[in-house]
C-alpha cells in the first residue's frame, strides 16, 4: 500500500536526521535571543566561531583534535545505546584508561620501540575502561541496580581517584598538580606543525569502522541488537541477556578508555585534574544526535568540535563572557539530547 501524503510528511519529520537538523537550529535559535538579550550580534558570535575552529589549517588542525575524543566517547555512548543501555560513566572510563595507559608509559623501558610501547598504552587504557564498564554491568545484573545510578557513582569514584594519583603518587618532579611528561617516542606523531593534532585521528575512524562492523555485521552485534531492540523477546529466544549485558558495558567502557588514551598520547603528553574537558558526558549527546550510527558520529563529533575549538574567539570577538559561550553549548546539547534520551526510556519501558 502507498503512503498518503500526509504519511510521507508525519515520516520525513520523524525522521532521526530531520529531528537533529531541527534541535540545532532550534539551538542556535534560543541562543541567538539571549546573544541579543545582552547587546551583541548573533551574526558575529557566531561568524567568530566558524572562523575560530574553521579559519585557517591550525583551526582546523585544533578542531579536528577536539572531535577525536568526542567522537571515541560517542562511539562508546552509541554502542551502549545499541544493546539496550545507558552508559553514563563514560567519563570514569575514560579517566581509568588514561591512568592505566600512563601508568604502562612510565614502566615501560626507555628503549622499548615507539609501536610496542603505543600499542601497549592502547591495550592498558582499553583493558582500564573495560574493567571500569565491567564493574557497571556486573552490579547492574547481580544486585538489579540502576545502570545509570552504578555509573554516576563510578564517575565521581573514577575521577577522584584519578585526581589523589596526579597530585600525589604520580606528581611531576616540579611539584606541580600534573604527572610529569611520557617519554617523547611514547606518543602518537603530529600531524600538523605547532597544533596538537595528532595521529590519534586515525585511531578514532579505526574505531568507528571496528564498531560498525561488530554492530552490523556478527552475530554478536545482532544479538546486542536484539536486546537492545526487546530484551525480553530476546531473552525468549534463547539469548544470554544478562551475560551480554555485562559484555556490552565491557566493550562500551573499553571504548571509552581508548578516549583517554588518545588524550594522554596524543594531545598532552600528562594528566592533569580537568584534562578531559568532560568529552565523557558529551559523548552522549554526540551519539544521540547521529542516532547512534558509528559512521554520523563522526560528523556530529566534529560540530561539536567546531563548538569547543571555535568558542574562545566567539568570546573575544563578540565580546560575550566565556559563561555565555558555556551557556550556548550546554543549549545545544540540551536540545540535541533530551529527545533522544526520553525516546530511549520509553522505549526501554515497552520492552519490559
Amino acid at each position: 500500500m502507498q503512503k498518503t501524503t500526509n504519511e510521507k510528511w508525519k515520516s520525513l519529520v520523524e525522521s532521526p536526521v530531520v529531528c537533529s537538523v531541527l534541535s540545532i537550529l532550534l539551538s542556535l535559535l534560543i541562543a541567538s535571543v539571549f546573544i541579543l538579550a545582552v547587546g551583541k550580534s548573533p551574526v558575529l558570535a557566531f561568524s567568530s566561531l566558524l572562523k575560530g575552529s574553521l579559519g585557517s589549517v591550525k583551526a582546523v588542525a585544533n578542531t579536528l583534535n577536539k572531535s577525536v575524543p568526542l567522537i571515541i566517547t560517542g562511539l562508546a555512548a552509541g554502542f551502549a545505546f545499541k544493546s539496550g543501555l545507558l552508559n553514563i560513566g563514560i567519563e570514569g572510563q575514560l579517566h581509568i584508561g588514561a591512568l592505566f595507559s600512563i601508568l604502562t608509559a612510565m614502566n615501560l623501558p626507555a628503549g622499548t620501540p615507539a609501536v610496542i610501547a603505543i600499542l601497549m598504552c592502547i591495550i592498558a587504557g582499553m583493558l582500564g575502561g573495560m574493567i571500569w564498564g565491567a564493574l557497571i554491568g556486573l552490579l547492574k545484573v547481580k544486585c538489579g541496580i540502576n545502570e545509570v545510578i552504578i555509573a554516576i557513582l563510578l564517575n565521581y569514584i573514577a575521577i577522584e581517584f584519578v585526581s589523589y594519583m596526579i597530585n600525589y603518587p604520580l606528581q611531576s618532579a616540579a611539584r606541580l598538580p600534573e604527572t610529569d611528561q611520557i617519554p617523547a617516542q611514547f606518543r602518537f606523531p603530529s600531524l600538523v606543525e605547532r597544533t596538537q593534532l595528532s595521529a590519534s585521528l586515525f585511531l578514532a575512524l579505526a574505531a568507528v569502522i571496528v564498531v560498525y562492523i561488530i554492530i552490523n555485521k556478527t552475530t554478536l552485534g545482532y544479538k546486542l541488537r536484539a536486546v537492545g531492540d526487546n530484551a525480553s523477546a530476546a531473552k525468549a529466544g534463547g539469548i544470554a541477556v544478562t551475560g551480554l549485558s555485562v559484555l556490552a558495558m565491557a566493550m562500551s567502557g573499553a571504548i571509552g578508555g581508548l578516549a583517554g588514551t588518545t588524550e594522554l598520547l596524543g594531545t598532552y603528553g600528562k594528566l592533569f585534574d580537568g584534562f578531559s574537558g568532560n568529552c565523557g558526558f558529551t559523548g552522549l549527546a554526540v551519539a544521540v544526535l547521529a542516532n547512534n550510527n558509528p559512521f554520523v558520529i563522526i560528523l556530529t563529533g566534529l560540530l561539536f568540535g567546531i563548538m569547543d575549538s571555535g568558542a574562545r574567539m566567539m568570546s573575544i570577538r563578540a565580546g560575550l563572557s566565556a559563561n555565555m559561550v558555556v551557556v550556548i553549548q550546554g543549549l545545544v546539547i540540551f536540545f540535541v539530547a533530551t529527545p533522544g534520551i526520553f525516546n530511549f526510556i520509553k522505549k526501554k519501558r515497552r520492552s519490559k
